[in-house]
């Protein structure tokens, strides 16, 4: 029994079990980390696949999983630290052994070596089945990752190791340490009247265990300035690491520092773990209060200043004057009947020209008008999305595009569609080859390392940098930086004002693309277009009084030079997913933002049914009907979920989280009553589905990074035999 006593009192799991009464938050961060690296986290987001498989210029290496285990090791360091001072008061032996701060991390490490254990065995999994990696190149990636780890670790120890004191070292400087007055700020920092703590055995290194040596015949003074020495050492070398952190966001343009999104992921840990100790050592018991505070006066910094408020900017919009955004002045723009009858006109003209290509490209007098409708998804709805229609542009000898009236929907769908259309408009003045698989690596290469590095160190902290489009300055933040690497990835092919593509559309040289992000405010939807659209809210404005659900922007902001917005901005508006972008902030009194159209459609049908409602006399006598052409990134779900059981854990979280999570189910409800109310009119519709994938578990991550995995899986998609038989059902409809 009391050898057992003895094995608890094992300084390793002493620490290990107060951790658990004491830093539960820090907990609840491991335990996160942990679901993540094992796949049990957030992994329809592929936020595992970030840790298992980090990417680096476009690449995964033996540097990428350095840069990742650089930043684990910063995260570590984070860990010791902030267990150092909350329990190093409680363990007065350290301050008597040689580096102490060193011992104390030795013995703190068990959580860490797990974590990297736990994370080693999944990326060997990983790279091995998943990404078919040999075990050579397995073996580099784990050396360099511990490589990375260590080489943190060891600039953090010769800082302390030259810096840190114990006991012994104290006798000779007893003096100037009691006046210095950077020591002050510690003094109250005491090792209270009873120690509770008293370890038997310690780790004096990783594979050398050590009994402790009795402390009650030393100077409990003395222990506390060694305590409050270590501790300030410990505060100054976090304040380096968290200014240095912030410091990289002078850079953020340099490719060379724009790390794994990983590595981001456990910065940002990293930081609020310092940024909380260095409070903590300060105030201690006052550290809740003030940190209470703080978010408090940030808030309201944030609503009455102009620095503080952090916002999001469209790009070309003209924001020197504010537009009344109230039920009124809504009613006014969008219930205009004279403005009705022009923009159908200026359709119905679009309309003739369109006819006139289609029909000589399928040969028809009255040719199918195709009106595609794309999902939301991130980088793979992007991806699969322009795959679809690479292939489809392949299947009919480029003829598809011509047959092609309309483009509507939302997030990455979108991103992929307009890009893809964009090659078409150019394909002959630039020479391009449409079929060319250069173009599908090019639009799944990474848009998430730089926008989460961004995130981090410069959006959180310190906002630097401004923007120039069209003659007008803005403030930069992450979502400029995705615009800018999705411009890069495209090779600036897409970085346009939206008046660019009036001329086109009105030619039918293009298919018309219609945005609709979300209206935070009053969840109305923002339609972003080339051209007017007045009729997306109905032919017949009496009786209306409840205010359009479609506010046009073109019209809203009519002296805010709409014209010159950037079409990358409005992709961006239009997959603004929540938190990962900003919402965009748009100048109207009172202010409004917008976020990702699919909060509202997910799909793009509403619009699509919309536009056909307001048309349909003119296509009903110049079209043999109508081919809605959905490219989904995953199948329609109307399984029954049920339990015979209700447990109190879910009486407590199933209202909230059946509201979640049939959302999109509720999206798929209301877009198939519309299209059974579209079917009874007297036009023809067909719709053809492409599918990406069957059922939820065909894992591909909902971000905007893909492995390479999950590129293989989109590029073989098309070729399943569900897609090959909608290509051949859409061939007969347009034969």
């Amino acid at each position: 029994m009391a050898q057992l006593k003895n094995y608890l009192k094992f300084f390793p799991l002493q620490l290990f079990f107060l951790h658990f009464k004491k830093n539960q938050a820090l907990m609840l961060v491991w335990l996160v980390l942990f679901g993540i690296i094992t796949q049990n986290v957030a992994l329809s987001f592929g936020i595992p696949y970030l840790f298992l498989s980090p990417e680096y210029l476009n690449e995964v290496s033996n540097l990428s999983y350095f840069i990742l285990g650089f930043g684990i090791g910063g995260f570590f360091m984070a860990f010791h630290l902030y267990s150092y001072l909350i329990l190093g008061p409680s363990f007065p032996f350290i301050a008597t052994l040689a580096r102490p701060f060193y011992k104390f991390c030795i013995n703190n490490s068990f959580i860490p070596l797990l974590f990297l254990i736990f994370l080693i065995k999944n990326i060997y999994q990983l790279e091995y089945y998943e990404d078919l990696k040999s075990l050579n190149n397995i073996h580099f990636y784990v050396l360099s990752l511990v490589a990375g780890v260590v080489a943190f670790l060891v600039i953090a120890m010769l800082y302390f190791r030259l810096t840190n004191k114990n006991s012994d070292k104290f006798t000779s400087q007893k003096e100037n340490l009691a006046k210095s007055i950077f020591i002050r700020p510690f003094t109250y920092m005491k090792l209270g009247a009873s120690i509770k703590y008293r370890p038997v055995y310690y780790m004096k290194s990783l594979f050398v265990i050590k009994q402790t040596r009795t402390v009650e015949h030393y100077d409990k003074e003395m222990f506390e300035k060694v305590l409050k020495q270590n501790q300030f050492n410990a505060t100054l070398f976090e304040l380096i690491v968290v200014f240095s952190f912030i410091g990289l966001g002078l850079f953020q343009g340099n490719d060379v520092l724009l790390i794994p999104a990983a590595t981001s992921i456990m910065l940002l840990f990293t930081l609020f773990i310092m940024i909380f100790s260095i409070i903590y050592s300060w105030l201690r018991k006052w550290t809740l209060a003030i940190i209470v505070v703080l978010a408090v006066l940030l808030n309201y910094l944030s609503y009455h200043t102009e620095y503080w408020s952090l916002k999001s900017y469209a790009y070309g919009l003209d924001y020197q004057s504010n537009v009344p955004y109230n039920l009124n002045s809504l009613i006014d723009i969008q219930y205009n009947d004279s403005l009705l009858a022009a923009d159908l006109a200026t359709h119905i003209e679009i309309l003739k020209n369109w006819k006139r290509k289609a029909a000589k490209s399928q040969g028809l007098r009255k040719p199918k008008l195709i009106i595609i409708n794309v999902s939301g998804g991130g980088l793979r709805a992007a991806l699969w999305t322009f795959n679809v229609m690479q292939k489809l542009n392949e299947a009919f000898e480029g003829k598809f595009m011509k047959s092609t009236h309309l483009i509507t929907g939302a997030s990455g769908g979108m991103l992929g569609a307009s890009y893809f259309r964009e090659l078409y408009y150019q394909a002959d003045s630039l020479g391009i080859n449409l079929n060319d698989s250069t173009y599908f690596d090019q639009m799944g290469d990474d848009l998430l390392n730089s926008l989460s590095f961004t995130l981090v160190t410069n959006d959180l902290f310190l906002r630097r940098g401004d923007h120039d489009f069209q003659g007008k300055s803005y403030e930069a933040d992450r979502g400029l930086i995705f615009e800018k690497d999705f411009n890069d990835n495209t090779e600036s092919i897409l970085n346009q004002p939206l008046g660019y593509y009036v001329t086109p559309e009105q030619k039918s040289d293009i298919p018309l693309v219609i945005l609709s992000p979300t209206i935070v405010n009053d969840g109305r939807r923002l339609i972003i277009g080339a051209q007017p659209y007045g009729f997306l809210n109905g032919t017949n404005f009496e009786s209306k009084d409840v205010g359009p659900e479609n506010i046009e922007l073109i019209k809203l902001f009519k002296d805010n030079s709409p014209y010159d917005l950037s079409f990358l901005t409005a992709l961006r508006m239009n997959a603004t997913f929540p938190y990962v972008l900003p919402m965009v902030n748009l100048p109207t009194s009172p202010e409004i933002a917008a976020m990702d159209a699919g909060i509202r459609d997910n799909y793009g049908i509403k619009t699509s049914l919309r536009y056909i409602k307001a048309l349909q006399d003119w296509i009903s006598k110049n079209t043999s009907g109508i081919i809605l052409l959905e490219i989904r990134d995953i199948n329609k779900d109307y399984s029954l979920m049920s339990h015979n059981n209700i447990s109190i854990k879910d009486r407590l979280l199933k209202p909230v989280g059946n509201f979640y999570g049939n959302y999109l189910h509720a999206q798929e409800y209301n877009a198939s009553e519309l299209f059974e109310f579209a079917e009874q009119s007297n036009l023809a519709i067909d719709k053809i589905s492409f599918l990406l994938r069957k059922n939820p578990e065909d894992k591909i991550s909902l971000s905007w990074h893909l492995t390479e995995i999950e590129k293989v899986k989109i590029n073989k998609a098309f070729e399943n035999q569900t897609n090959q038989k909608e290509l051949v059902k859409l061939i007969h409809l347009l034969r």
